[in-house]
């Protein structure tokens, strides 16, 4: 049986400023990165359209090199790394496009870049310079990188990000797992849109319904500019800088929210394994669905759960809300989503729905007693997390 990881990966993100020049030379080199990707992609298609043959991205590189060494200089301003970094993500593309197709899910045959183009690339193993309060990290034919504060642990890939309102710098450090195993009961959680979450502490945390207003106001200021004009062009930046504050606003509130969980509740988790893509098609629940953001709700939960010296398990979704905790007895005729009380008629027991369902949720994952036995539970469902890594 493996044991349990010495290490975990987790990525870093701070604020990068960079100079007057240094913004310039970031766009250019992503204008190049569009090329690049473009012409990659063109490059895969023409050769299947042709006789049926694949290029692989190791062929990809050999072309990069050779184009590096014949074309003029402005393809060895830049380092290589972070060149074929868009090919090695184009090659990803592909790989899950074949994926999807096997599997017979919807296939996403991978896009050109358009006019937003790439914005991002990654190099590996950087060289981090700093004095205390300010590090920095220096990319050939961009210039100096800075920002505030030092990862943590071993730097093994830097990843420069370019949104909207800012730069990003972005390190995925590999840190000791260190952490000593939780020795809190198990909780088990209900993810849903009137209460985003319930725990089987009883507490329950409301449901996000996202402010649009802004978003609405800017839209209708692009629809009413003329197509292709310089003004129209300066409103649709106003309006990706207004997305991305409502990003930037739920993700920390996201942050906060599954930091509160792990740090009062515990670190030995459970919640359902919920087909989000399959919920929403229904029309009248896809949006506050996509709201809730569940599927990044767990992904937080889980490495945070992990850091913490405890684990996040899921489990089938079926029934959770039908079957009483107490007793297990499933009534015959499904209720229905506007109960909000869950009354079994079997044992007289009742609770609230979802604080019901998140009990159903505990005692899938970790048996009949998890408060009793939480932690031979833990213990058994560590060793199975470690076998499966």
């Amino acid at each position: 049986m493996a044991s349990v990881p010495d290490t975990i990966v987790r990525t870093r993100t701070f604020r990068a400023y960079l100079s007057k020049s240094g913004h310039a030379n970031l766009a250019a080199f992503l204008g190049q990165l569009t090329w690049l990707w473009n012409v990659a992609l063109n490059q895969r298609r023409q050769a299947y359209e042709r006789d049926g043959s694949s290029v692989s991205r190791y062929d990809q590189f050999k072309a990069l090199t050779k184009t590096r060494q014949s074309a003029d200089d402005a393809w060895q301003r830049f380092p290589v790394g972070a060149q074929r970094s868009v090919l090695a993500r184009l090659d990803k593309a592909f790989k899950a496009f074949f994926r999807r197709v096997k599997e017979g899910e919807k296939p996403g045959f991978p896009r050109y870049k358009q006019a937003r183009g790439v914005r991002s690339f990654s190099m590996p193993s950087p060289k981090i310079h700093g004095n205390g309060e300010w590090s920095w990290v220096g990319i050939k034919g961009i210039g100096r990188i800075r920002f505030r504060g030092m990862p943590e642990g071993t730097v093994k890939l830097l990843r420069i990000v370019k949104t909207a309102r800012r730069v990003n710098i972005q390190f995925v450090c590999e840190t000791p797992h260190d952490a000593k195993p939780d020795t809190r009961p198990a909780i088990g959680l209900d993810l849903g849109i009137n209460a985003r979450v319930a725990l089987t502490t009883g507490e329950r945390f409301p449901g996000v319904k996202v402010d649009r207003s802004e978003l609405k106001r800017r839209q209708r200021k692009v629809s009413r500019a003329d197509r292709g004009s310089r003004n129209r062009r300066k409103k649709v930046r106003t309006l990706a800088r207004e997305w991305q504050r409502v990003r930037e606003r739920e993700q920390g509130a996201l942050h906060e929210l599954t930091t509160r969980i792990v740090c009062e509740h515990g670190a030995w988790l459970a919640v359902e394994d919920l087909e989000t893509r399959n919920m929403m098609r229904n029309p009248k629940l896809a949006r506050r669905i996509a709201e809730q953001q569940w599927n990044r709700l767990v992904w937080m939960l889980s490495y945070k759960a992990e850091s913490a010296g405890g684990r996040l398990v899921k489990v089938d979704p079926r029934h959770t809300s039908q079957d009483c905790s107490a007793c297990g007895h499933r009534p015959r005729e499904r209720i229905d989503l506007s109960v909000r009380v869950y009354r079994c008629k079997q044992c007289g027991h009742e609770q609230d729905r979802d604080v019901n369902a998140a009990h159903n949720i505990l005692q899938r994952a970790y048996g009949p007693n998890p408060a009793g036995a939480s932690a031979g539970a833990r213990g058994a469902t560590r060793a199975a997390t470690a076998a499966s890594v």
